[in-house]
């Protein structure tokens, strides 16, 4: 019956009539697309082996959420209620609805640890991180010394959480036992002038807004907006060991799956900067799109997928060549935010907004079907194994 209804509502139109309260417990986790949809209120639930739409997560009227994750051990739905300026969690076998929780100021990005019991939230307007008990379902610290902050990565032991200031240009070093901010590490050559200007900390500066580890989690790479530089922090020292020059306005850094490589979007200047972990060095300059969002890749790092957001288009790149082989157009007038890559590197889920729509990309022969009707403004894709960002 609940497939008959979905298919009905797919041909008119209209919102997913799943209850918040569904649980999944029949469903293999790692089968699942999750859709963030920020004007809906709401995560859909998409079953990778047909593509339909066997769920629906309401997570609160007017609470605009930001992303959603799954934890690392499949157990719990996370998202923040961004204007709502709370948390809440589900519980994917038995549909238990944790939270509200409360936390700081306008809560975008997060982070789950390692061993999935503690959360970090930033609170982007509120310069500050909450720490959320995954097993208490409770706030137990809030952290502050932040500029904006956006993405947060923990090591690969959880001991450390280093934390991006979109409004900064710096990372920084969190101690996840003690909650304590314990160092702040300078990022590109722009940070001496926000020194000198503190009226411009919180407002026009394009610092850092996330940082990306090596596969192993020895090195960070950390995208400087305003200096046009990306820093490698080695994780033993928290320091800085080089600085790479890449193009105007980077966003962020994405790594291969293998690791051997870091791609940079600069908006600045629509070119990606290809760099090598193995000596930290730009391999390739490679021509990019307009308003780029994001990176995702398949056939094991050999092909990446470029998502231009203003374009409404997709550049695919032969990462072995170096050079791009085609571009997907996927509409006129559309706005794409960003994508998941399926645990099998063989397929991309790339939200649009304004369609309210996601498209599917396949790796082997780039071609693009459509998942319609999600829920309105669909934001952010996840997939528990996947390759996963937000923006």
């Amino acid at each position: 019956m609940t497939r008959i209804i979905l298919i009905l509502t797919l041909l008119l139109g209209l919102s997913v009539p799943v209850r918040a309260e569904t649980p999944l417990s029949g469903h293999d986790v790692n089968s699942l697309v999750f859709v963030t949809n920020r004007d809906s209120n709401d995560v859909v639930v998409i079953d990778l082996k047909d593509n339909q739409l066997i769920a629906r997560f309401e997570i609160g009227p007017w609470c605009a959420p930001h992303m959603s994750m799954v934890s690392h051990d499949g157990r719990l739905l996370l998202t923040p209620r961004t204007k709502k300026n709370d948390f809440v969690a589900f519980d994917l076998k038995t549909g238990e609805r944790f939270g509200p929780i409360p936390v700081g100021i306008s809560p975008e990005h997060f982070e789950v640890s390692p061993d999935c019991k503690l959360c970090y939230v930033a609170n982007f307007e509120e310069g500050t991180v909450s720490a959320i008990d995954l097993t208490q379902m409770t706030e137990v610290a809030r952290i502050d010394g932040f500029a904006e902050p956006h993405g947060v990565t923990f090591t690969p032991d959880g001991s450390k959480a280093y934390i991006a200031n979109f409004g900064a240009h710096e990372v920084g070093v969190v101690d996840t036992s003690t909650h304590q901010l314990i160092k702040r590490i300078a990022v590109g050559s722009a940070y001496k002038v926000a020194a000198l200007n503190p009226d411009r900390y919180l407002t026009e500066i394009k610092g850092v807004a996330n940082i990306t580890p090596t596969p192993d989690g020895r090195y960070l790479y950390a995208a400087d907006g305003d200096s046009g530089e990306v820093a490698v922090i080695d994780t033993a020292t928290d320091s800085v060991i080089t600085s790479i020059r890449v193009g105007v306005e980077p966003w962020r850094a994405y790594s291969s799956p293998d690791g051997s490589f870091m791609l940079v979007p600069n908006n600045g200047d629509k070119t990606v900067s290809v760099i090598s972990t193995r000596n930290h060095k730009v391999v390739a300059t490679l021509k990019g799109g307009e308003g780029m969002t994001g990176v995702n890749f398949t056939g094991n790092g050999r092909k990446a997928y470029i998502i231009s957001s203003k374009e409404g288009a997709v550049y695919v790149y032969d990462l072995e060549k170096m050079r791009e082989v085609k571009r997907l157009k996927l509409g006129t007038n559309i706005t794409l935010e960003t994508a998941s890559t399926t645990a099998d590197g063989n397929k991309l889920y790339l939200a649009c907004s304004t369609t309210n729509s996601v498209y599917v990309i396949d790796g082997k022969d780039d071609h693009v079907s459509v998942v319609p009707n999600v829920g309105h403004s669909p934001w952010a894709v996840c997939i528990l194994g996947g390759y996963n960002y937000c923006h």
